[in-house]
């Protein structure tokens, strides 16, 4: 008993450490590039917090969002990028793993036969399974860029991005600020259309889902990118709107509390007017 008890203090302690850390996260940051110090730190302590409780759910899906800020905002080159998001992939196993076990738990035996709904009206009442959903989905889309899109579709990785992510948007849409739809959106946008392993990519619902994100959360500058690019994508003639779009996005404030992906967001549209000669 006395080992468990300390178990759950050590755990615990790590975790409001990982949580310091994370809030510490553009501390040496210059725009969108982020210094490695503190979300290095975060990501030990999240390891060590879900160590000491292999079954912490908030433990594993706070490590997946640290991952994927290391993959995407420290990493410099591809290779970087491989190795972090590499490692997210397995942390995302571990996690689903902790997730099915409490599934299980409460009566759904074999959730991977399951479908989005089915999984999703259980781990609802399961704290932090939402967020494992989503993150995975998220590294999993990041791994995908990193080692080519089709080839990562030609190895399930969109089937699993489009399920957990659906899940998460069956759970809560408005999740981490419209996360799921614009994981969904992006997911859409960005799948090559490979006849029998991913027909099911529409333009149409890139556009619905970043939309249906956006009005979660208006000011999201990663949104406002996305959307830009998946409406030129659909209709040619949406060019000039969504350069204006940019524009304001440039011109906002960056919300503080989101210092780096604001920054790294506002280069995207820049870039992107650059392309479009806006």
């Amino acid at each position: 008993m006395h080992i468990l008890v300390a178990s759950i203090l050590f755990a615990s302690v790590a975790l409001a450490d990982g949580d310091r850390y994370w809030l510490t996260r553009a501390e040496g940051s210059t725009r969108g590039q982020a210094a490695a110090g503190p979300i290095d730190a975060a990501i030990a302590a999240y390891e060590r917090a879900a160590a000491e409780q292999p079954n912490s759910i908030e433990a594993r899906w706070k490590l997946l969002r640290a991952l994927r800020f290391k993959g995407a905002y420290v990493a410099k080159s591809n290779e970087e990028k491989k190795a972090v998001y590499s490692r997210a992939k397995s942390a995302g196993d571990d996690a689903l793993r902790a997730v099915n076990q409490a599934l299980a738990a409460r009566g759904l035996k074999s959730p991977e036969k399951a479908d989005e709904q089915q999984v999703a009206r259980v781990a609802r009442q399961i704290p932090g399974a939402a967020e494992v959903f989503v993150w995975d989905a998220v590294n999993w889309g990041e791994w995908a860029l990193a080692y080519g899109k089709l080839a990562a579709a030609r190895q399930g990785a969109a089937d699993r991005i489009r399920r957990h992510a659906g899940i998460a948007h069956a759970i809560d849409p408005a999740l981490e600020g419209g996360t799921p739809s614009r994981v969904l959106g992006r997911l859409h946008d960005q799948t090559p259309r490979i006849p029998f392993i991913t027909g099911w990519a529409s333009q149409k619902e890139a556009v619905r889902f970043l939309r249906e994100s956006q009005k979660v959360d208006p000011a999201n500058k990663i949104t406002i990118v996305f959307l830009a690019e998946a409406l030129v994508a659909d209709d040619s003639s949406m060019k000039e709107k969504a350069i204006q779009m940019l524009r304001a996005a440039i011109a906002a404030p960056d919300d503080p509390a989101y210092r780096v992906e604001q920054a790294a967001a506002t280069e995207d549209a820049l870039a992107l007017l650059r392309k479009w000669g806006g």
